[in-house]
């Protein structure tokens, strides 16, 4: 059976080959634009003494960000990824302590470089995939505070958290009025720079892809970024800064999925005139003509197919008995063929199976396999009946002729190895059996 190895390996070899093909959306880069929430972990904000949790609101250390990112592909599931951020960070701080009212808010602007691990390639069906990464980037910010209310008064906290337009003294009691904070960050709280603006930063990645389309896709992610400094708000104490970011990005791929080659040669080509067209002449347009190529002045149905007056399967142009009895079997010629006519022709080219198959087996070529197809076509034509195809290998019979034909095992091998057909290699063995005994 190594005759049989060796047609499978080949096939198995052009399938492989054939099948794969690399899309040019891995070649070209990807862009994404999108907007988030940042929220702010710090010093500011944490629990001090006398701290008044009910007048700080949950949603004080939450800001707005937004995100352009590039990305381009590296292999099966690997990226690399540039994003920038522009947004800002905020923290506030409510004490009956006077001295420990504060809040700040700083504008960032970042830019860092990412190794994305993503997975849409090893589930290529699936609409969402997750991803992760890390990274390293560049870190700038400024922070300012919010010290004067809308009227240009300047805040005095009281203790009891009152926020009043006059410094706590017995001589204000009476006269102070309350203020409301304006949220108007507009005082610098490090005037004389007395430390960098600026920092190293580790972004550690995770999110889902949303896949709409080839080329349009959605992230729903969040990034926690690690800074090397203590300062964005200002304090300067304690343990670095970090904060969050989750956003929704739409994100664009350039480039096109495979669609296979681009057949400029027929772009001169008028498609709406061939399916008018009839290239056999025979008066049934190509469209509807269900026999092409029929000779020219012969006679055909509606079908476009040639008049076969006694119904045995041979064209009255071919036919050389032309009333041949209802059901008789019948040669290529159309003529009738007795029982004893038929058991010797079938017998033999039973007597030639072994003598195929050695032939292959000695020659395992195309070449020799197109030999021998052509030689059973001939016998079949010649003596009008072949080997009766059994029940199990009638779905190898594309072509429904009740002939195994070369091309049809390759099609067989091809749906073994796509998980297209039930055929197993045992089956399979069989099937290359009855092609050289057929």
């Amino acid at each position: 059976m190594v005759s049989k190895k060796f047609l499978l390996g080949i096939c198995l070899f052009l399938v492989t080959k054939i099948g794969y093909s690399q899309s040019t959306l891995d070649k070209f880069p990807s862009l994404s634009l999108g907007s988030g929430v940042l929220i702010y972990y710090g010093n500011i904000g944490q629990n001090t003494g006398g701290q008044l949790n009910s007048q700080i609101s949950a949603y004080s250390r939450i800001r707005t960000g937004y995100n352009l990112s590039l990305e381009q592909k590296l292999g099966k599931i690997f990226s690399l990824t540039a994003t920038g951020l522009y947004g800002q960070l905020g923290q506030s701080e409510r004490s009956s302590i006077p001295a420990n009212n504060v809040n700040f808010q700083s504008s960032i602007y970042q830019g860092d470089l990412s190794l994305i691990i993503r997975t849409d390639k090893l589930f290529p069906n699936s609409m969402v995939t997750p991803y992760i990464g890390f990274g390293a980037g560049y870190l700038a910010f400024d922070p300012y505070t919010d010290l004067h209310a809308s009227n240009g008064d300047k805040y005095y906290y009281w203790p009891g958290g009152a926020i009043m337009n006059e410094p706590y003294t017995a001589a204000n009691l009476n006269t102070a009025t309350p203020l409301e904070r304006s949220y108007k960050y507009s005082t610098k709280m490090d005037s004389l720079n007395k430390y960098a603006k600026s920092s190293i930063i580790v972004p550690l990645t995770f999110g889902f892809n949303f896949k709409f389309t080839d080329n349009l896709s959605a992230t729903l992610g969040a990034t926690y970024f690690l800074t090397f400094t203590n300062a964005i708000d200002n304090a300067n104490t304690g343990k670095n800064d970090s904060y969050l970011y989750t956003n929704v990005s739409l994100k664009w791929s350039f480039g096109h999925a495979d669609r296979g080659p681009d057949n400029k040669q027929y772009n001169s080509v008028d498609f709406s005139k061939i399916e008018d067209g009839d290239s056999d002449g025979d008066g049934i347009k190509d469209s509807k003509d269900k026999c092409p190529g029929t000779p020219k002045g012969v006679k055909v149905d509606a079908d476009g197919c040639p008049l076969d007056s006694d119904g045995d399967g041979i064209p009255d142009y071919l036919d050389k008995e032309p009333n041949s009895k209802k059901g008789a079997m019948v040669d290529a010629n159309g003529v009738t063929q007795t029982d004893e006519m038929l058991a010797r022709k079938q017998a033999e080219w039973d007597a030639g199976a072994v003598e195929r198959s050695q032939a292959f087996n000695a020659n395992p070529s195309q070449e020799t396999i197109s030999k021998i197809e052509k030689t059973a076509l001939e016998n079949k034509k010649e003596s009008g009946t072949s080997k009766a195809l059994p029940a199990e290998f009638q779905a190898a019979d594309y072509n429904k002729d009740g002939f195994i034909e070369a091309d049809e095992i390759n099609k067989v091998i091809d749906g073994f190895f796509s998980g297209d057909n039930d055929f197993t290699v045992e089956k399979i063995n069989r099937l290359i059996d009855f092609f050289f005994e057929q």
